[in-house]
């Protein structure tokens, strides 16, 4: 019985035992990692290596010549519990071992396999020559591993500098397309590796020098446009400007690129003096020809009343040049603002007289003729608003609670600038920011829910490009897809300023709509692609759209750009809003997108104008009928008191007028 006793005992010790070591040995197992990957590949190519066995979530694979001291490595990559993972080989041939290294110092080898690293050759075949600025095309093989590329260098220059003027990866294809540099010389094209640019294959070239010609008057006046004939290559991005005499090859006041055809129009500036019209390139602006050009002073006369009342209309006559965008303004004497108020001034193409309405508060007031392209003043006559005989009142324009701004068949399109400029810091952020964090605040409000509605952007996806895309086809308005994405437009640095284009395009963008269509446009800078974009907003209104063009300049300080954004907007029906700041440019999106109303006194005259929701208009006591210019209209009836505030909502008017 005892030793019946003590054999189930030894048994049972004997079985713990067994079990112990399968444990430790299944653990053993378990914890055994083995690589499987190629024995050998090209230098650079890419290398999958699959694990076997356990892994650790911060263990890591990488590459590493034969000899290599423990716990070294190269590039490397986590294993993150995966069993399959991607490296690169060395651009070096040679022998190497895969390694898979422990997540904690001293990265203690768990298992490896041996590696060679094979030499590769490439070729490239290009012409022996090509013209300055020309497109041309490079044929190559080669191993086309990730980031190898065909690049085009000047073995002449400077070692110090970058060692290639430009390339191509070759991911785009064969063959590869580059542009010859705008200096003449001899160049070699190379295949380049995409790690340590080894130079893989070479071949030379040589680039040709090219000439152009110009044909412009020997004068103009300030302000003028003339045509400029042209012959040259016409390469990408090449362009006629008007410049300062012997000024940078920089500097410039107007252009046109040549990809328009000759001739090309341009505008004199503002400043009489003697100034050079340039052929240059598109690639370093190098200046191909030149021809003196002098631009010769204008004057301008002003003639109308020395005295009128307060609230009053007058008419001035005028003689000038009537140049694009000039206009008579009233602005108080002494002034130094270049911007008059709202309705205080009316566009030389109406013809003379001007049309003008004086402030209703008395004071010593001047009238000027100021040019549309710099808002240089050329002529000054003074005037004298006198109390008118009853002491006007004020007039706050709101809308019913229950009504919105836009008809039911409106539509709006904002665009976007993205450009490289909307980079810099404004209030402590970059200007893009604080434009996206805006545009997120009108989605759903004010701008409705199901509101017809569009988004275009240009700037943010090509350096040194006129590219303008839709990022929002024309549909009702889902705030939550369209905050998606503006939160993913970013400013690209280089990148250019296509206005005009984008206006054009505006056509296409809102086709269909039968209501109006509200564009706004928000951008930091001028049209830098040479379009025209007065041209591009009064091709709008010949097709017969019932467009309102709307400008939001964020952060310009150039007194001459203000007056060409507001002379745009003018001719879309819209308004200029100057925002300098984050604050400016929520109150000015905020206010294009209300309603413009016209204040009609007892006789049927338009006496005031602005938009629902601003400062409100200062009126001669009486009755007064306000609508807007939606269709359809909302409309109230205001009395306005002497020296009192009156308010009116304006709704909808049923049939019956009520």
């Amino acid at each position: 019985m005892v030793q019946s006793i003590e054999g189930k005992r030894m048994r049972r010790h004997t079985t713990g035992w067994l079990l112990l070591f399968l444990g430790l040995y299944s653990a053993a197992l378990r914890a055994e990692l083995t690589l499987s990957a190629p024995t050998d590949v090209p230098a650079g190519a890419r290398v999958v290596i699959d694990v076997n066995g356990e892994t650790g979530n911060r263990d890591f694979v990488t590459i590493v010549p034969v000899g290599e001291a423990e716990g070294g490595y190269s590039d490397y990559k986590y294993v993150r519990s995966k069993n399959r993972v991607e490296l690169r080989a060395p651009e070096d041939a040679g022998d190497y071992e895969i390694r898979y290294l422990d997540a904690n110092p001293p990265y203690a080898t768990k298992a490896r396999q041996p590696l060679a690293v094979i030499p590769v050759e490439a070729k490239v075949e290009a012409p022996a020559q090509v013209d300055a600025g020309a497109k041309f095309q490079i044929t190559w093989s080669g191993p086309d591993n990730p980031q190898d590329f065909i690049a085009l260098s000047d073995p002449q220059g400077d070692r110090n500098a970058r060692r290639w003027i430009t390339y191509a990866y070759t991911k785009k294809g064969n063959p590869v397309t580059l542009t010859a540099p705008d200096k003449p010389g001899s160049y070699e094209i190379h295949y380049r590796t995409g790690v340590k640019y080894y130079i893989l294959a070479r071949t030379a070239v040589s680039v040709a020098g090219t000439t152009a010609k110009l044909d412009a008057p020997a004068r103009v006046k300030a302000g003028q446009a003339f045509q400029v004939s042209w012959s040259g290559p016409d390469n990408s991005q090449d362009f006629i400007a008007i410049s300062a005499q012997d000024s940078d090859h920089r500097a410039y006041h107007h252009y046109q690129y040549t990809r328009k055809g000759s001739p090309v129009t341009l505008h004199a500036p503002d400043e009489p003096g003697s100034y050079e019209v340039r052929y240059q390139t598109g690639q370093s602006y190098a200046i191909l020809a030149s021809r003196l050009i002098s631009v010769d002073a204008v004057t301008a006369t002003l003639e109308g009343p020395a005295e009128v009342e307060g609230g009053a209309p007058f008419e001035m006559g005028w003689s000038g040049p009537d140049n694009p965008g000039d206009y008579i303004a009233v602005m108080e004497s002494g002034s130094d603002k270049r911007a008059p108020a709202r309705g205080k001034w009316a566009y030389t193409r109406y013809g003379t007289p001007a049309r003008l309405r004086a402030p209703q508060q008395a004071g010593e007031y001047e009238i000027r003729y100021q040019t549309g392209q710099s808002a240089a003043i050329l002529a000054r006559h003074g005037l004298r608003v006198t109390p008118p005989p009853v002491p006007p009142g004020h007039l706050d324009v709101t809308l019913d609670p229950g009504a919105s701004a836009f008809g039911a068949n409106d539509a709006v399109e904002i665009i976007l600038d993205a450009s490289g400029s909307m980079l810099k810091r404004q209030d402590g952020k970059r200007r893009i920011e604080i434009a996206r964090e805006v545009l997120l605040d009108l989605t759903g409000d004010p701008i409705p829910t199901g509101t017809p509605f569009a988004l275009r952007v240009f700037g943010h996806k090509e350096a040194d490009a006129c590219r303008t895309d839709l990022e929002e086809s024309l549909a009702p308005l889902d705030p939550e897809r369209v905050d998606a994405r503006i939160k993913r437009v970013q400013a690209m640095n280089l990148a250019k300023t296509p206005i005009a284009r984008s206006l054009e395009l505006v056509a296409e963008d809102l086709a269909g709509v039968a209501g109006e269509r509200i564009v706004i446009l928000i951008t930091d800078g001028e049209e830098t692609c040479g379009g025209d974009p007065a041209a591009a907003i009064e091709g709008l209104k010949a097709k017969g759209m019932d467009v309102r063009v709307n400008i939001v300049g964020f952060a310009i300080d150039d007194e001459a750009l203000k007056s060409r954004f507001r002379y745009w907007a003018d001719l879309g029906d819209g308004d200029y809003h100057d925002a300098a700041g984050a604050d400016d440019l929520k109150r000015s999106m905020n206010h294009a997108l209300q309603a413009p109303y016209d204040v009609v006194d007892a006789n049927g005259k338009v006496v005031a104008s602005g938009r629902v929701g601003d400062n409100g208009v200062d009126l001669a006591p009486g009755e007064y009928r306000v609508e807007t210019r939606t269709a359809p209209p909302l409309q109230g009836k205001a009395t306005v008191v002497s020296d009192k505030r009156a308010g009116v909502v304006l709704g909808r008017v049923n049939q019956t007028g009520r």
